[in-house]
């Protein structure tokens, strides 16, 4: 008997296509402000930030990033990024919690407002569109509050 491959039951499955970064960057650079925000869909960073840094500098020039700890369930030391690694690190306290800092050898350092995945369509649109205060008057945590009050939704309990 001729050996036959059975086709019906093993359909090869593609993988879904990558989700869209959802980032909006400050028209410039302010110091000591925020250079934009970003919006990831979970709370899983080797998920998320390579579609972040290759949005931001498809050439590799972020080497770190640092982040929340109380936010992120899981932070490796090393994410592959492209051919490269980005080096993770973490604020523990005294930084606020809602800010992904970027380290480029080409640019500094970006600071990015993290809102929260869960958050609603209609808050995150406003906080993404919303120039943060160039004179840092807001903290991250602050304009995510004030967000969360102009849409009178109450907050959401991120269970990822």
């Amino acid at each position: 008997m001729e050996p036959t491959a059975d086709h019906s039951s093993a359909s090869p499955k593609r993988p879904a296509p990558p989700l869209p970064v959802r980032l909006s960057l400050a028209p410039e650079a302010v110091p000591g402000g925020f250079y934009g925000a970003w919006w990831p869909y979970s709370r899983h960073l080797v998920d998320e930030l390579p579609g972040l840094v290759e949005a931001l500098d498809g050439v590799g020039s972020i080497t770190r990033v640092v982040l929340g700890i109380e936010l992120w369930p899981d932070l490796p030391h090393r994410i592959p990024v492209g051919r490269h690694f980005v080096t993770a690190g973490w604020f523990v306290s005294g930084h606020d919690q809602n800010e992904i800092l970027l380290c480029s050898y080409a640019d500094g350092f970006r600071t990015l407002l993290v809102v929260p995945p869960a958050t609603a369509a209609d808050t995150a649109a406003w906080l993404m569109s919303t120039p943060a205060p160039v004179d840092g008057s807001h903290t991250a945590t602050e304009l995510l509050a004030i967000a969360t009050a102009r849409f009178d939704v109450p907050p959401v309990d991120d269970p990822q």
